[in-house]
């Protein structure tokens, strides 16, 4: 081992030579042979291992030792630099010093060691007449270091001297790297023809707690135990690795000193450890080093040996050797089921690859990338070696890339697709391909809300040639400027598009849909847009396609002039023809947006259904957009509140000083305020709140939403003035944008409630008043029953438990149970309390214990709590409502009621009478606030 290395040991504790450790018996061994070769019967010594293992070490303390007894010590060390050089072993080796005297040998010989002339001597004969003179005089230890490093020449000398040593007092003792090579080896020492029986010390590497002993001596004794394994694992045992390793580590110790190994060595200084693996692998051979530095680049393959073979060319019945012998050195691993060979740790790794430079790294990876690709391999193990490199130039490796994007954003995994297109825009695309791949890699950075995501859609426009590709571009660069608030310029782009979209009708439709969808985020832009509409559909009514019908009805449904029943007609009659592919996402969107309204679910559910399911949904598509979000709004209306908090993105607080909430998920948060409202989570809603609110006010719809969401927000949390603000400017903006049905946003029955609170109901009356008006047009019983249930509180007496009753059978006609059945039966037990009919009433609010049990929601179940209280009555155990109070044999029953068995078949299967399946049924209606078998199917969706 080369002195440096002797010197970086010896930094770990230099009052005792750590780099012996575990390798006394080596060096007994050679003691003993030392002290028979005295007897007159020498021999040879073989000290073999891996590079670093110590060998050196090993030679220098044998050579000190037999100094200081007076010993004639030969010494030489071999290097490749001198290889070439004929008997340059030879020369050093009796040119030694002998107590600090040049040795009498040198002028005997008569040879200028530099220049390597002879003179004509017979320098091998005379060196060995020389040898048994000075052997005659006492015994002589011949020592050669990396004697796999020699000339020829002097191996030749050496080898011959070896057979004649047994008749001599000489022990010749040499250090020779042995290790499994990729090359098949030349024979080692002790192993060519004819030799004598050589002495074979064999080192290994450090067992693990004399690695655990040098870590605590380098770092102290409170290094971590976890510490010392992974510097094992770091450097296999190898006493090199092992010593610049903790020398790194010493180095850049502060404090009580490090708990943990880096993973990279780019944090370990000075850098030894890295200069330490880079000798490890020079000295190794050629092969080995690449073979290993491959391995380093190529690890995460699950063909890894295989693909090293092909890429570096070795041979391929040697590789298990390797990698065995690199095992048994402790630098690799075979981990897993799958027997794949990994590096011992992460760091080993590293230091392996920083050991290789760029342009190699780059040539290599290519070359993987290009063998994977024609041998048919999976695009993703294309890419892993394609995202590391710069370009190419080759169509498949673009292949590749764009493919493995696709199958990324098909799984979900954004950030990979997206680093996969930015590749790929590196290698030769034409312009139609280069502008799919900016409109995609524009719609993922988008949707991860960066920046340059309008960029790349905006140059996907500029190269988009066909018309088709134009209106899909300039669609979804609008709906990117839409969503940071820009709609002035969405709606520019998408003009600028349809000034030449006059020969494709189903184009300027599509182009007409978007810039509606996109108006709506801005008030007057929108009403200009239902003006157009309406002078078109003036001019000529059956010209006008069915996505304009229906953006016309969603303006009248909301300004109050149409019912629900009207509105059903039309969606039934739009979407039972067949539909343009490239109008259906709009139309399915507003028609969904309608039936959800009309409270028909299951409909609306079908409806978005269908168009999600026509093709894979784009992030940037307006129909798409909206169809997903009208999946998502319609959790609230039906009290699904933790389908809908299941969303953590819907939660996440912005933070102060980040960019506004974008126009497009606003609505969407505004919904999670309310389910985190109903749900008790008051706290989490405020943060919310605060956090939206500080980014506004828009002109968009949503931010009417976020307005009618706070105002629920405030007056749970005990503020109804600060919610009568936030509902009055919310019915403010809404009048404005000419929405005055109660089935967009009921802020109306909420600001009457406030009023009530502040101990105005005189001006309560009137908002309640006008909502029940235009809740009877629309004509649900939700819209209904909830206006009812205001006006009966703000009138109060009889007449407002008049209406307070009329409230509560409205919403139990609900096709399905709704929310708002709650706060009813609240207000009507309220009601019955006051006219004194203390009994009917403590029924009521039991009833709406139970339905505030069924829905899961914190507040209204406060709220009935507080209420039976003021009656004088205890709050009724919750514990025996809902599904879970269902024993096993009813909710087996309803279960199969639910699915469309009659009682007498459900009898016959489960072998019980009907009587008894009836009397199921009526516990299962009761604990479930159902009064019909066909809302079964609803009910149980919890235990789905």
């Amino acid at each position: 081992m080369p002195t440096a290395t002797v010197h970086a040991l010896a930094l770990v504790r230099p009052e005792r030579p750590d780099c012996l450790r575990e390798r006394e018996d080596s060096l007994a061994r050679l003691r003993g042979l030392f002290a028979r070769a005295g007897t007159g019967t020498g021999g040879t010594a073989v000290i073999r291992g891996g590079t670093g293992s110590g060998r050196t070490a090993l030679l220098d303390a044998v050579v000190r030792e037999q100094r200081s007894h007076g010993t004639v010590v030969l010494h030489a060390r071999s290097s490749d630099q001198e290889s070439d050089v004929p008997f340059g072993v030879l020369l050093q080796l009796f040119d030694t010093a002998l107590h600090g005297q040049p040795t009498p040998l040198a002028p005997v010989i008569g040879v200028d060691r530099w220049d390597g002339s002879l003179h004509g001597i017979d320098l091998p004969s005379r060196l060995w007449r020389s040898l048994r003179s000075s052997a005659a005089a006492g015994p002589v230890l011949l020592a050669v270091d990396d004697v796999h490093l020699a000339d020829p020449p002097s191996r030749r000398w050496l080898a011959q001297v070896a057979r004649r040593l047994d008749r001599l007092p000489v022990l010749l003792v040499v250090t020779e790297r042995w290790q499994y090579d990729l090359s098949p080896p030349s024979p080692g020492f002790a192993d060519a023809p004819g030799q004598p029986t050589a002495e074979v010390c064999t080192l290994r590497p450090l067992s693990p707690p004399a690695c655990a002993a040098l870590v605590r001596a380098a770092l102290g004794d409170g290094a971590p135990h976890s510490l010392a394994q992974d510097c094992l694992r770091a450097s296999g045992g190898n006493p090199l690795l092992l010593g610049a390793l903790l020398a790194d580590l010493r180095e850049t110790a502060t404090g009580a000193g490090p708990t943990e190994l880096p993973l990279t060595s780019a944090e370990l200084y000075p850098g030894g450890y890295t200069g330490a693996v880079a000798r490890w692998l020079r000295s190794a051979g050629a092969r080995t080093a690449d073979a290993a530095r491959t391995l380093a680049e190529l690890e995460d393959e699950e063909d890894a040996l295989a693909l090293l073979a092909e890429v570096t060319g070795a041979d391929p019945a040697r590789l298990p050797g390797w990698t065995a012998d690199l095992a048994r050195q402790g630098m690799l691993r075979c981990g897993g089921t799958d027997g794949r060979w990994t590096f011992a740790h992460p760091l080993l790794r590293d230091a392996v690859r920083a050991s290789c430079g760029r342009r190699q790294r780059v040539a290599l990876r290519r070359r993987a990338a290009e063998l994977l690709h024609h041998r048919g391999d999976a695009e993703d193990a294309v890419v892993r070696q394609l995202l590391t490199i710069p370009a190419v130039g080759a169509t498949w490796a673009a292949d590749s890339l764009i493919a493995s994007a696709g199958r990324a954003v098909r799984a979900g995994r954004s950030e990979q697709a997206a680093a996969c297109l930015r590749r790929a825009l590196e290698e030769p695309l034409s312009a139609d391909r280069r502008s799919t791949v900016l409109g995609e890699l524009g719609r993922l950075e988008e949707r991860a809300e960066r920046a340059c995501g309008v960029r790349y859609l905006a140059q996907a426009l500029r190269l988009e040639r066909s018309p088709g590709g134009k209106v899909r571009a300039a669609t979804a660069l609008g709906a990117a400027l839409t969503a940071r608030g820009e709609v002035h310029a969405a709606l520019d782009v998408l003009r600028d598009v349809s000034d030449g979209r006059a020969d494709s009708t189903e184009l300027g439709h599509a182009l007409q849909a978007a810039t509606a969808l996109f108006a709506a985020h801005d008030g007057d832009s929108w009403l200009r847009v239902v003006a157009e509409l309406r002078h078109a559909e003036q001019r000529s009514p059956e010209g006008l396609v069915p996505t304009a019908h229906a953006l016309l009805t969603e303006h009248a449904a909301a300004a109050g002039l149409l019912s629900a029943d009207q509105v059903m007609e039309r969606v039934r009659s739009w979407t039972a023809v067949p539909l343009d592919p490239l109008l259906e996402p709009y139309l399915l969107a507003s028609v969904a947006d309608l039936a959800q309204r009309a409270d028909q679910w299951q409909e609306a559910d079908r409806l978005v259904a269908r168009g999600l399911a026509a093709g894979r949904p784009q992030p940037l598509h307006p129909g798409h957009q909206r169809l997903a979000d009208v999946r998502a709004r319609g959790q609230v209306p039906r009290g699904r509140y933790g389908a809908l908090l299941t969303d953590t993105a819907l939660l996440r607080v912005p933070a102060p000083d980040g960019p506004r909430p974008r126009l497009g998920t606003l609505h969407l948060r505004a919904q999670a305020l309310i389910a985190l409202t109903e749900t008790g989570r008051l706290t989490e809603a405020r943060s919310l709140a605060d956090a939206i609110g500080a980014g506004g006010p828009y002109g968009s719809w949503e931010w009417n939403e976020f307005l009618y969401a706070r105002g629920l927000l405030l007056a749970a949390s005990g503020d109804p003035r600060g919610a009568l603000g936030s509902l009055l400017e919310c019915g403010r903006r809404q009048s404005a944008r000419e929405v005055e049905s109660p089935v967009v946003t009921p802020w109306r029955s909420a600001a009457a409630d406030c009023h009530v609170a502040l101990g105005a109901p005189e001006l309560a009356v009137p908002l309640a008043a006008q909502e029940l008006r235009l809740a009877q047009v629309w004509g649900t019983p939700r819209a209904v029953g909830r206006a009812m249930r205001a006006l009966a509180v703000c009138l109060g007496g009889l007449r407002g438990l008049e209406l307070a009753e009329q409230a509560v059978e409205v919403l139990r006609g609900s096709a399905q149970p709704v929310p708002e059945l709650v706060p009813a039966l609240v207000s009507l037990g309220k009601a019955l309390n006051g006219a004194g009919r203390y009994r009917r009433a403590r029924g009521v609010l039991r009833e709406a214990a139970q339905a505030a049990e069924r829905l899961g929601a914190a507040t209204p179940r406060a709220t009935v709590a507080a209420s039976l209280r003021e009656c004088g009555a205890r709050p009724q155990r919750t514990d025996h409502t809902g599904v879970g109070a269902l024993t096993a044999g009813e909710l087996r029953v309803a279960q199969m009621a639910a699915t469309g068995h009659g009682n007498g078949e459900i009898a016959t299967l489960l072998h019980i009478a009907v009587r008894t399946v009836e009397t199921h049924l009526t516990h299962c209606y009761r604990k479930l606030g159902i009064r019909r078998r066909a809302d079964l199917a609803y009910a149980l969706e919890e235990v789905r």
